[in-house]
């Protein structure tokens, strides 16, 4: 933190004019700029008044949102292969002319056909030209890129880092990146001569440190008979409560009194703070004069419920400026002023809930997610608010904010942490990070990739183009291409087993063999003779594949440095646990990524891609069998990426570790031993007792007896 301070001491900042597309009052603020601003990279967006697509920062030091707006004359745009004066008569450009500001010649690469190429560029003056509703241009014609978030494009081509560090000096200047010093105990890698530039940069991307962030947490109450459940879309019924939890100490239920029994001494009686008012409109007013001060938003199921519900009861009440503060799409609610983080999408992503918490829990709820990771829950549920004591209600509310606000804090603000740290991963900016998929996490840092590369991203008809041959029919119904291996079990009880496990099979794979979409099959004729094992297909040798690199990287730095600094006992608590994060969420993307990219919807998938990654993880097990034999070692079953090997010599052992790592360059380790392990006729099915007396079980399942 010592250069954070650095950057920061000093009154060394002036004011700076707002821009002037900007007409909402409640937003000026936010876009005053004091020059020398530092400021971490959250969110992105655009402003269809102003044309503009727009940053958001947030201020280290006086923790708010800034928002930058476009200087540099950027605008939506697609790509077209094919002539100019084509595409110029086509009558879908013809309709649209008045919006189009240009068509211009630009150089790409082909990264199936790895050349130059020529393609025209389609500049609009509004993304809904090229993409988002039934008369956009990609619904009548062929284009490339045009169904990319314009406000993401934004943040590719300038080439942007979210939750990167900016310095701002003023509304005319580009922010510029700077870095903090980086901690000595990552330092050390970085000297390492086996570190490259790729990897260095991705050291100190996601080392920076991630300050702890103002927020609040907000809860509404809505006074709905008996029997109804009341809906945002239509919000008929008043809200009566809103509670906040807030980061600064704030601890505030706002009340309507909308049964009049709540007196002067009402506030006395809780431990946080409680303002009661006589009507709805006042507490709505209220409780938005208090979230603007806070540069994020915590919610559980704001975006379906809470922010929906405000707005359209606001607006209904004549809090008309309602409509600019809360920007209501399809699926999410944002704030203009700040960041809107809903923990129920956060939370429901499948990756975050099997990956990053380990399946701590099984509901979707909030009372479920707060048992299991806070060890608390809210009081008993209230189905009815009409025969309840305002007091109790009032205790209930607030017992929803303060988990929801919780459920951020715990373990050194981790959920925070790790969003910040995805968000720098992925490239995207954190309201989408708490909303999309794994997949979408992905396939935004590729889209990037491809644009520092100056790939013309391909469609997907033409990855399939490329031929699709699949060379083992899958045993699974419904799979596309062949899984992975597994060794019959040999049935009985085994004493003394060592279970060796491949590290990361797959994502190893795809990087040591250098598999990605644009790599298997290439276009190359020297590259015909590099074989996947027992097919016809083949693997470049001439260039890194996208893929590839990628998974390889963060593969690397998660195995070689951050798993590693997250145990080192020389370090604090707190450093520990930082590194533990980025670990972990470098996890969460190893883990998913063969899965992402073996998916026919992913838009970078191709079969004999998927099926090399599974082909050479059955060559390598089969290996692994071979070598363990060739050793006298007693192979008694093996699955997908582990051999369990039986009363084995430790000299051996290493021996087959060594090996297998010489010969296929795949990472094979001890994973666990058993003191003894019962194994059944059925694959992926025993049990066993561990060397430290705790006991693993896997797949069994009770058969039901005849008498």
């Amino acid at each position: 933190m010592a250069s954070l301070d650095k950057w920061l001491s000093g009154d060394r900042r002036r004011e700076v004019p707002r821009m002037e597309e900007v007409k909402s009052d409640s937003i000026k603020k936010f876009t005053e700029i004091k020059e020398g601003t530092i400021g971490i990279l959250l969110g992105s967006d655009y402003n269809p008044e102003s044309r503009k697509a727009f940053l958001k920062f947030y201020d280290v030091k006086n923790h708010r949102i800034v928002i930058w707006y476009d200087t540099t004359n950027h605008h939506p745009y697609a790509y077209y292969k094919g002539d100019i004066k084509e595409l110029e008569n086509n009558p879908a450009i013809l309709r649209k002319r008045d919006k189009i500001i240009d068509i211009i010649e630009e150089e790409k690469i082909d990264p199936l056909n790895d050349e130059k190429i020529k393609v025209a560029k389609i500049i609009a003056k509004d993304p809904l030209v090229i993409g988002g509703s039934r008369e956009s241009l990609r619904e009548y014609i062929t284009l490339w890129e045009a169904d990319i978030k314009y406000y993401a494009n934004y943040i590719f081509d300038l080439d942007f880092e979210v939750g990167g560090y900016y310095i701002l000096e003023g509304v005319d200047k580009i922010p510029k990146r700077i870095h903090l010093e980086v901690p000595p105990e990552v330092k050390k890698f970085l000297d390492s001569p086996n570190i490259d530039e790729n990897m260095k940069d991705w050291l100190i991307r996601l080392s920076e440190y991630v300050p702890p962030l103002k927020r609040i947490s907000l809860d509404i109450e809505v006074y709905n008979p008996r029997g109804i459940v009341p809906q945002a879309e239509n919000p008929e019924f008043p809200i009566f409560m809103i509670s906040l939890y807030a980061s600064d100490g704030l601890k505030k239920v706002l009340v309507y009194d909308i049964r009049s029994e709540l007196d002067e001494s009402t506030a006395s009686k809780f431990e946080f703070d409680v303002e009661v008012f006589n009507n709805e409109r006042d507490l709505i007013k209220r409780a938005i004069e208090i979230i603007e001060e806070y540069p994020i938003i915590i919610t559980f199921n704001g975006d379906n419920f809470d922010l929906p519900y405000i707005r359209r009861r606001g607006e209904k009440l004549g809090l008309i400026d309602l409509k600019d503060k809360i920007r209501l799409g399809r699926n999410d609610a944002r704030v203009t002023w700040g960041i809107h983080i809903d923990l129920y999408k956060f939370f429901k992503n499948v990756s975050i809930k099997n990956y990053a918490f380990g399946g701590a829990y099984d509901v979707i709820s909030l009372d479920s997610i707060a048992q299991s990771l806070l060890g608390k829950g809210k009081t008993e549920k209230i189905e009815y608010f009409g025969e309840i004591p305002m007091e109790e209600i009032i205790r209930y509310s607030f017992r929803d904010a303060e988990l929801t606000y919780e459920l951020t804090s715990f373990n050194r603000d981790l959920v925070m942490r790790l969003i910040i740290i995805i968000g720098r991963i992925a490239n995207m900016v954190i309201d989408d990070v708490c909303r999309l998929s794994v997949s979408n996490w992905i396939k935004n840092r590729l889209i990037h990739l491809h644009r520092k590369k100056n790939y013309l991203i391909p469609r997907p008809e033409e990855i399939k183009g490329k031929g699709e041959k699949r060379h083992f029919q899958p045993i699974t119904k419904g799979k596309k291409y062949v899984g992975a291996l597994v060794i019959e079990p040999k049935p009985g009880i085994h004493f003394n087993v060592h279970v060796v496990d491949f590290a990361s099979l797959y994502p190893s794979i795809m990087k040591e063999y250098n598999i990605s979409y644009e790599t298997v099959n290439c276009v190359h004729e020297e590259c015909r003779d590099n074989l996947v094992p027992d097919t016809t297909t083949w693997i470049c040798k001439k260039k890194r594949g996208i893929i590839s690199e990628f998974v390889g990287v963060i593969r690397d730095i998660r195995v070689d440095v951050f798993k590693k600094l997250s145990k080192d006992k020389t370090l604090d608590e707190d450093k520990r646990e930082f590194y533990n994060v980025i670990q972990g969420a470098l996890k969460v993307f190893i883990n998913a990524i063969y899965g992402v990219t073996g998916s026919d919807a992913f838009p970078f998938y191709y079969l004999p891609a998927a099926e090399a990654v599974t082909l050479y993880g059955r060559y390598a097990i089969n290996r692994a069998v071979e070598k363990a034999l060739e050793l006298g070692l007693e192979v008694i079953y093996g699955d997908t990426d582990s051999l369990f090997i039986k009363n084995p010599d430790p000299n051996k052992i290493n021996e087959l570790i060594s090996g297998i790592e010489k010969e296929l360059h795949l990472k094979l380790e001890v994973d666990k031993i058993y003191r003894y392990v019962a194994l059944s006729t059925r694959k992926k099915n025993y049990f066993g007792v561990l060397k430290d007396g705790s006991i693993d079980i896997k797949g069994l399942v009770g058969k039901k007896s005849s008498t």
